[in-house]
């Protein structure tokens, strides 16, 4: 097999891998609109909000620097102290984090508190992913075989037992089962891994020192980025509904557009400065290109298929729909930006960024949801991503060397002397 046709059929899974992962909810949700209705479908939302909100911290950040740390480490026993280290910090995270997470979740959602509170569990568990790591590594084969498909089994399963009259909590069980049969897998399917030891633990609080800033800036984001449905279901309950059936199909197609920036890590993460440079400014324009394709996508996409996934229970508005693909353009556009901070090893501002954005989401989401709904929160969070996204370009631009890391976006002067654009 020859170079090319390698290249070509790993970038073919990078995509299968978040798409087969991204279909696999979808297919419940139909299973749990028909059995548990408007409602059932709101507490599934609630938890899942609040539990990528958990999950989000507890993983720390690596999933932004992993990936390139183990693409430049060429010492495989290096490599495999940065897994151990990842891992076991993100153990101890999740120990404190899962317990809030679910308590929150059952104070929070309306009906159906267990099921809900479930759905956390499973969703603050997926902080535990290898997924990183096969990234970093460049192995989305194994990625597929570990936690792709024994996710998409475990929710296939669910959607059967519920059709069948299971109660809803099947579903975060099975959140809950896939989780735990991943971490179980990983180190099976690679020699490099290893379950952390008691001693790996030691290394913890310097790993979490490390990684402060992004935590804090995970933190941060979280809070315009997965709490929408829960601060949306505290200022206006009835506009939950609505609001997840554009947020979550959203939210899982940018899953799916996460493989383009995810190859594009170990692609951009290269020795050579120059290259990098080149490249990141490729890189960045390919994830703008994509979020318009893919909002326009969305836009057509949704309204033709959101009778058959939300059985009825759920009427999506055409404006609501449009705020919803603004919002996957805009991401789209802003993971590009983070990418090329990330290269720049400046990942650290990408909390600035987050803080800006959070200013803007978090009380919009809660003013402009009490009085439009739906709507006024779908507005909020396309407002918040774009702030987020244009400090990180500014970042960018105004590089500490002098020198712009995307040169080919400022004028002549500002790219040579980093002034102000």
């Amino acid at each position: 097999m020859t170079r090319r046709v390698r290249q070509v059929v790993r970038m073919l899974l990078h995509l299968a891998v978040p798409s087969v992962g991204a279909a696999a909810p979808l297919a419940v949700v139909p299973a749990v609109t028909a059995t548990s209705g408007a409602a059932g479908w709101a507490a599934v939302a609630v938890g899942t909000s609040i539990g990528v909100a958990g999950a989000v911290v507890a993983e720390l950040g690596w999933s932004i620097v992993g990936p390139q740390a183990v693409a430049r480490e060429a010492s495989a026993t290096a490599r495999s102290l940065i897994f151990t280290t990842v891992l076991a910090s993100r153990l101890a995270a999740v120990t404190v984090v899962l317990p809030v997470a679910v308590v929150v979740t059952s104070l929070t959602a309306g009906e159906h508190r267990a099921a809900a509170a479930l759905v956390t569990a499973g969703v603050v568990l997926g902080a535990l992913s290898p997924a990183w790591w096969f990234i970093g590594r460049g192995r989305p084969g194994l990625l597929l075989c570990c936690e792709t498909l024994p996710r998409v089994v475990a929710l296939l399963g669910a959607a059967l037992a519920l059709t069948l009259g299971a109660p809803l909590g099947a579903y975060g069980i099975a959140l809950v089962a896939s989780a735990v049969v991943s971490f179980v897998l990983a180190p099976r399917l690679d020699p490099d891994l290893r379950l952390p030891r008691l001693h790996d633990y030691r290394r913890v609080p310097a790993a979490l020192r490390e990684q402060g800033v992004l935590v804090l800036g995970r933190a941060v984001t979280t809070s315009y980025k997965s709490l929408p449905a829960a601060l949306l279901g505290a200022a206006a309950p009835g506009a939950v509904a609505v609001f997840a059936a554009v947020d979550r199909p959203a939210r899982l197609g940018l899953q799916v557009l996460m493989s383009v920036p995810d190859r594009l890590q170990t692609w951009v993460a290269v020795p050579d400065e120059a290259t990098s440079r080149r490249r990141t400014r490729t890189s960045f324009v390919v994830n703008g290109l994509l979020g318009l394709g893919a909002g326009a996508v969305f836009a057509v996409a949704l309204p033709l298929v959101a009778p058959v996934l939300f059985a009825g229970a759920v009427t999506v508005p055409t404006p609501t729909v449009l705020w919803g693909a603004a919002l996957v353009a805009v991401i789209c556009t802003s993971r590009g930006a983070g990418l090329a901070l990330v290269t720049a090893r400046r990942a650290g501002h990408t909390t600035s960024a987050a803080a800006a954005a959070a200013l803007v989401g978090v009380p919009g989401v809660i003013l402009l949801g009490r009085v439009h709904g739906a709507d006024g929160a779908l507005a909020a969070l396309v407002a918040a991503e774009a702030v987020g996204a244009l400090v990180q370009v500014v970042v960018l631009l105004r590089g500490r060397s002098g020198r712009a890391v995307l040169p080919a976006l400022a004028p002549p002067a500002t790219a040579a002397s980093g002034g102000p654009s």
